[in-house]
C-alpha cells in the first residue's frame, strides 16, 4: 500500500516545505543495508536459516544481542544454552529475528541522532516512551492471543520516529509549542497539528515508507494518535488498535501526571479494543517481567526499581478497582 504525500493532511505552503525539508535532510536516520537486507530475507520464503545467520554474523553487535535475546525470559528462555546464531534463528523464527535486527538497528539511529541533532527533545525521554510502548503492544497482544505480538512491539516502538524528523527539519517550530502547556503525549500532537499543519504521524508513516517497511508498519504509525479513523484493511485493525493504545500506557510511566495518564488507559481501552478491569494484571504484570531483559538489550536505563514499582502498583490498582467501584 503507497501513502500519498501530504497523506490525509491540509496542503499549505508551509507543510509543502517542511515536506521538502525532510526529503533533503542528510541527517535524518537511515535504516541500515544490513536491516534492510535482513528483512527482505525474512521475507523470503526461499531463505534458509543458515543463510539468514551468516548474514547476521556480519554485525557482531546485532548477533550478540539476538543470542541475548534468545537466551532471554522474555522470550521464553531455552532449555540448552543457546550459543550460535543459527540456533537463535531456529529458535525464534524468522519474524522474530527480522523485528529484533530492526529494533537493533533503531537504537543505533537514536544513538547517532541523539548525537549529532539540534537538543530540542528530551532524547532519553523519546527512547524511554518508545520502550515503554513496545512492551505494552508485546504484551497486550499477548494477551490477545495476536498471531503477531513481535509486529506489534516493532510498530510500537517505530511509531513516534516523526518526532525525530521534525526536530531536524523544524527545530525552530518545536521550540515554539515547548513554550505552550504539555502535559502528555497527546498534547504534542494537537499542537503539532495547531501549529504545523501536520503532525508526527504523518511524518513517521511517510518515513517508514521510506524506509520500505511492510505497510503494517505504515499503517500503525499513521493511525497511532486516530486509530478511530482506521478502517481498512480489516487485517491491520488490531495492529492499529493495539499501537495506539501501548502510546497512552507508556505515558503512564513517562507523563508527569500519572493519575491522569492511567484514566486515559482505561477510557481508551473501552472502545473498539475492549480490556476488562481482570485483564489488566496480567498485562501490566507483563510489562515489569520485561523490563530487565528490553532495558538490557537496548543498553537503557529505564528507571529506578522503585519508581517503575511504585507507578505499576498505582496503575494495577486503578485499572483493575474502576469499573467495580
Amino acid at each position: 500500500m503507497q501513502l500519498s504525500l501530504p497523506l490525509d493532511i491540509e496542503q499549505s505552503a508551509e507543510t509543502a516545505t517542511i515536506f521538502e525539508k525532510i526529503k533533503d535532510c542528510r541527517s535524518l536516520p537511515i535504516l541500515s543495508p544490513l536491516a534492510s537486507r535482513i528483512l527482505k530475507m525474512c521475507q523470503d520464503e526461499e531463505t534458509q536459516a543458515s543463510t539468514l545467520a551468516t548474514v547476521i554474523s556480519q554485525d557482531p553487535g546485532m548477533a550478540a544481542q539476538i543470542l541475548f535475546m534468545a537466551n532471554s525470559a522474555y522470550y521464553g528462555g531455552a532449555r540448552h544454552k543457546v550459543t550460535s546464531v543459527l540456533q537463535g534463528v531456529n529458535l525464534l523464527g524468522f519474524t522474530t529475528i527480522a523485528n529484533l535486527a530492526l529494533s537493533f538497528c533503531f537504537y543505533r539511529l537514536i544513538k547517532d541522532v541523539k548525537n549529532t541533532s539540534t537538543p530540542v527533545i528530551d532524547h532519553v525521554q523519546y527512547w524511554r516512551r518508545s520502550i515503554f510502548a513496545s512492551m505494552a503492544a508485546r504484551a497486550i497482544g499477548k494477551h490477545l492471543a495476536h498471531e503477531d505480538t513481535e509486529l506489534m512491539f516493532l510498530a510500537a516502538l517505530l511509531q513516534d520516529i516523526g518526532i525525530l524528523a521534525l526536530n531536524e527539519v523544524a527545530s525552530d517550530e518545536l521550540v515554539a509549542l515547548h513554550g505552550h502547556v504539555i502535559e502528555s503525549h497527546g498534547d504534542l500532537y494537537g499542537l503539532e497539528l495547531e501549529h504545523l499543519g501536520l503532525d508526527h504521524s504523518q511524518i513517521g508513516a511517510w518515513l517508514a515508507q521510506q524506509w520500505e517497511l511492510p505497510e503494517e508498519f505504515q499503517m500503525a504509525i499513521l493511525y497511532s494518535h486516530t486509530p478511530e479513523l482506521f478502517e481498512t484493511p480489516q487485517d491491520f485493525q488490531a495492529l492499529v488498535d493495539v499501537v495506539a493504545l501501548s502510546s497512552l500506557i507508556a505515558d503512564v510511566w513517562i507523563s508527569s501526571n500519572t493519575e491522569t495518564a492511567i484514566d486515559l488507559v482505561h477510557e481508551k481501552s473501552q472502545g473498539r479494543l475492549s480490556i476488562q478491569p481482570e485483564e489488566w494484571g496480567p498485562i501490566l504484570d507483563d510489562i515489569m517481567e520485561g523490563i530487565p531483559q528490553i532495558a538490557s538489550f537496548f543498553h537503557t536505563k529505564l528507571g529506578s526499581f522503585e519508581e517503575i514499582t511504585q507507578i505499576y502498583r498505582l496503575a494495577l490498582k486503578q485499572l483493575t478497582e474502576t469499573t467495580e467501584s
